[in-house]
């Protein structure tokens, strides 16, 4: 049965749509999200990552059960500006009769007020300093100086007419990814991700990966709020999950211990007589495929890997079968499925994943 959280996050209106965002702001916000996502998953968490739904960053504790909520807004400054609890508290007026819009903090306790039955954390996340904080990675604002705590309290209390307001759940934070150089800092951070999880000596490229998953945020990113039916929905369509990364990583470890063993291929097709132009497409086809299994969004390969790796497990091979008869066999068994991607998959292509699959179940 649903968590009341499920229920409440797809029941609950979202008061306010995104605004514009320079390709610069969310580019960072993605590559926060991933930075955090990773610390998340090194530090043995579970979490969900919701992209703009009902936040910048929406993140659960629990695909199965959330129990806590955290609503984050990141949001950047050039190199060198401050934030000021004015910048933080003030709200726009409205235009054409319209309320006035709400504060960067007044939007956060919004998400507080509308989500009150359940535990909730607010995050304000920025590259910048914050001119009334001394320079720290997290402050809670009811660690700051009187008057400033007053002033976000009045804030809150005037634009939300809430009475109490809890600034020890209010976060700011000031994040060490840099916005001049972002990019290239996540992608040491994957490496690092890689290092702690397959060793050292890897040689897992981070690129494939770094720019599979940043689409797959952008187009979780856009998916419309609007269409989001249920917290399954929402799942689906709008989020990433431990279960999602744990997935890759298995794939990734998978990749790197089936791509060492082309040379053992290579060897055995050598044997059984395949020319050098068959075993150069070949070649091509493996090294292709070791690269495209690090797709995290590959939907229509690991379709057609999921076919070719029941086929191989359901298959009579017998004690010591050439690679030739493997790849035959296993493409009789899934001769109609195979019909239905050769407009995707070239021969080689197919024949490199019914090796790689065979091996994997020696």
């Amino acid at each position: 049965m649903n968590s009341a959280i499920q229920s409440d996050l797809i029941k609950v209106p979202q008061t306010e749509t995104s605004g514009s965002r320079s390709p610069a702001r969310f580019a960072y916000q993605r590559n926060w999200a991933l930075a955090e996502l990773i610390e998340y998953h090194l530090e043995g968490k579970d979490y969900v990552f919701a992209f703009e739904f009902h936040d910048d960053i929406l993140i659960l504790d629990s695909e199965d059960n959330p129990s806590s909520l955290q609503f984050v807004q990141v949001k950047t400054k050039t190199t060198g500006q401050k934030w000021t609890v004015h910048e933080l508290t003030k709200s726009e007026k409205g235009k054409k009769g319209n309320p006035d819009k709400l504060s960067i903090i007044g939007k956060l306790y919004e998400n507080k007020n509308n989500f009150s039955s359940h535990s909730s954390q607010l995050r304000f996340v920025t590259n910048a300093y914050f001119s009334f904080i001394a320079p720290a990675p997290l402050t809670t604002a009811d660690q700051l100086e009187k008057s400033d705590q007053d002033k976000i309290t009045n804030t809150v209390q005037a634009q939300l007419g809430t009475a109490a307001v809890d600034l020890s759940t209010l976060q700011l934070e000031q994040s060490s990814l840099s916005v001049d150089d972002h990019e290239k800092h996540i992608r040491g951070i994957l490496h690092n991700f890689f290092e702690q999880l397959f060793g050292s000596d890897h040689n897992i490229p981070v690129s494939p990966w770094y720019q599979s998953i940043s689409d797959q945020i952008k187009v979780k990113n856009n998916y419309p709020s609007k269409q989001i039916k249920s917290f399954d929905d929402l799942i689906r369509n709008k989020c990433i999950t431990k279960s999602e990364i744990e997935d890759f990583v298995q794939r990734v470890s998978h990749s790197h211990n089936g791509s060492d063993n082309w040379d053992l291929i290579k060897s055995k097709l050598q044997m059984e007589g395949l020319g050098l132009p068959e075993l150069i497409k070949l070649k091509r086809s493996w090294q292709k495929y070791t690269s495209d299994r690090l797709d995290y969004d590959n939907d229509a390969l690991k379709s057609l890997e999921s076919d070719i790796a029941n086929a191989v497990s359901a298959a009579s091979l017998g004690v010591a079968p050439t690679l030739k008869d493997v790849i035959s066999i296993i493409r009789k068994d899934t001769s109609k499925k195979l019909s239905k991607v050769t407009s995707i998959f070239d021969k080689h292509y197919i024949d490199t994943i019914i090796l790689w699959q065979y091996c994997e179940q020696l």
